[in-house]
């Protein structure tokens, strides 16, 4: 008799094991991979000596990022070329990684909050003497939505700010960049991993 009670209590607890690793892998770890396309705007600031605040410049950029997602996080590693029509920038170059948790609020939509952390390359033209090439880590956070278009594509639309910090001397002139930010829009692509 206790043999009988001791195999069904183990057949019970088998059972319900069972029954709940099906549920976790279905909904919790059913990831997908995800491929975007990026464009946005973007305001990039430094002060230097002397001046009594801070150097605006807007440019516009173009990114790709590749990652993955699970029903409450994504993570990606992107790129970005910031692009700058005027004359204080060559090019900023952007390589990191990005670390999101969603809020899955609605069936057609979520939202996300997030950390970013990378390496940016500035090629910066000052305002007095040649060009000078800067490479600084960023760390920042981003905030946004998405928007699903099908089970294949969402929109996502979002903010990002990059806090750069470097302090870079050029001609006896300290020049400071702080910051990064950014307003973007991203078509994503996503697919069941197997």
């Amino acid at each position: 008799m206790i043999k009988n009670r001791m195999k069904m209590i183990i057949l019970g607890v088998a059972l319900t094991a069972t029954s709940l690793f099906a549920d976790i892998s279905d909904n919790e770890f059913n990831t997908k991979s995800l491929v975007g396309i990026e464009g946005g705007f973007n305001n990039v600031d430094y002060v230097y000596d002397g001046s009594s605040s801070p150097e605006n410049t807007h440019l516009s950029s173009i990114g790709l990022k590749i990652g993955s997602e699970t029903r409450d996080f994504r993570i990606f590693l992107s790129t970005k070329y910031l692009n700058d029509s005027g004359n204080k920038y060559d090019y900023i170059v952007t390589y990191g990684g990005e670390f999101q948790y969603k809020f899955n609020a609605f069936d057609f939509m979520n939202f996300f909050i997030g950390l970013n952390a990378g390496m940016a390359n500035i090629r910066f033209i000052p305002p007095v003497g040649s060009y000078t090439t800067i490479s600084s880590p960023y760390y920042g956070g981003d905030v946004g939505m998405n928007i699903y278009l099908g089970n294949s594509v969402d929109l996502e639309f979002g903010g990002r700010v990059m806090s750069i910090q470097k302090t870079d001397t050029i001609n006896n002139i300290d020049y400071r960049f702080n910051k990064i930010v950014s307003a973007y829009a991203s078509l994503i692509f996503k697919w069941d991993m197997d």
